[in-house]
């Protein structure tokens, strides 16, 4: 895969704001999914189907409008509670409100609800998909806040499963590192080598320790990348190692990983940066994107071939405008700036 600071500046910004118009398509389309390989509706009778499709400055439609209509070609959901975690779905996106929804996203359609958590005094902190998606159509989500952190198991059209209780937390992360469900809770990270998505998660792995206040796991391949919050401010790390520490961050959310490139999403700073990497280190000084464009982004995943989405928690601490909660295609920033959220 390309680094994500490469394939992030596909998206630019000119004078301030995003071009997505003829850049959104190749990277970022809908893959196949329940109900998505009907063929077409067939002809109404008595209506000829048409010879050929109007082109875009033919047709009469106006612009959509209203409450949840974002005028940011960027911004692909809206009207969302707090969108705490999002995560690759292929060419779609998942994303999951601290309230407990799940959404799949695109930016060929309006969000399709996938199910609902009941995270009872807490909230989610973390979703993936199976590693077997394809097939068993199952998502499994981190529940923190509320007695013991619990990885639920989701299915469409069905209620939600606990699969494993860990220690009370009020963040954490979690991923499939080669297929082995991986969660971290407060400052640990472990492992459930013997879980194949039926049954218990039991018998779990430490992988690391004292890492600080987890945000997110993230992977690449078989590596596994954390973001935290320690007494030194925001950090990506391996679970080995820092790899480099935000010091003027108080706050970390999601964050993302490439060959070449991490990501990491700064709420309290209103945006993410990028860093690049050579051999497993940092190579020179972060990128900001998308800084002060959409607020706090707490939520981040690279979807399709390496873009970065944004998932937003205005609501909850934030600024919010009309549109917010929103999950948004990070673009570039560019000089200047103002705050493209109004």
């Amino acid at each position: 895969m390309r680094s994500l600071s490469l394939l992030v500046v596909l998206v630019m910004v000119t004078a301030g704001c995003a071009r997505f118009d003829d850049r959104l398509e190749a990277p970022f389309t809908p893959a196949p999914g329940p109900g998505m390989d009907a063929g077409p509706p067939s002809t109404p009778p008595g209506i000829p189907p048409p010879t050929s499709s109007p082109r875009p400055d033919e047709q009469d439609t106006p612009p959509a409008t209203g409450p949840c209509v974002d005028p940011d070609p960027a911004v692909i959901a809206t009207c969302l509670e707090p969108a705490v975690a999002v995560a690759g779905l292929g060419e779609r996106a998942l994303v999951a409100e601290s309230t407990g929804a799940v959404k799949i996203v695109s930016v060929d359609g309006p969000p399709e609800d996938f199910g609902r958590v009941d995270p009872r005094g807490g909230r989610v902190a973390a979703v993936a998909p199976s590693p077997d998606f394809a097939q068993d159509r199952l998502l499994y989500l981190l529940v923190v806040g509320d007695g013991p952190s619990r990885v639920e198991r989701l299915a469409r059209g069905d209620a939600p499963r606990t699969v494993a209780e860990l220690a009370p937390a009020e963040t954490g992360g979690l991923a499939f590192v080669d297929a082995v469900l991986t969660v971290g809770v407060g400052s640990d990270v472990v492992r459930f080598p013997g879980f194949r998505g039926i049954g218990t998660a039991q018998n779990p792995e430490v992988v690391a320790r004292d890492v600080g206040r987890i945000t997110g796991l993230c992977t690449h391949g078989s590596e596994l990348y954390l973001a935290a919050v320690t007494d030194r401010g925001a950090v990506i790390r391996s679970a080995d190692r820092v790899i480099w520490t935000w010091p003027d961050q108080r706050s970390a959310g999601g964050c993302a990983a490439a060959q070449d490139s991490l990501a990491l999403a700064l709420p309290d700073g209103e945006r993410a940066d990028t860093l690049a990497l050579t051999g497993g280190a940092a190579r020179g000084q972060p990128e900001p994107l998308a800084e002060g464009r959409y607020g706090r982004i707490t939520g981040l995943a690279a979807v399709g071939d390496g873009v970065l989405l944004g998932g937003t928690t205005n609501k909850s601490g934030g600024s919010p405008v009309p549109t917010d909660d929103r999950a948004v295609i990070l673009p570039q920033a560019a000089g200047g700036g103002g705050d493209a959220r109004t």
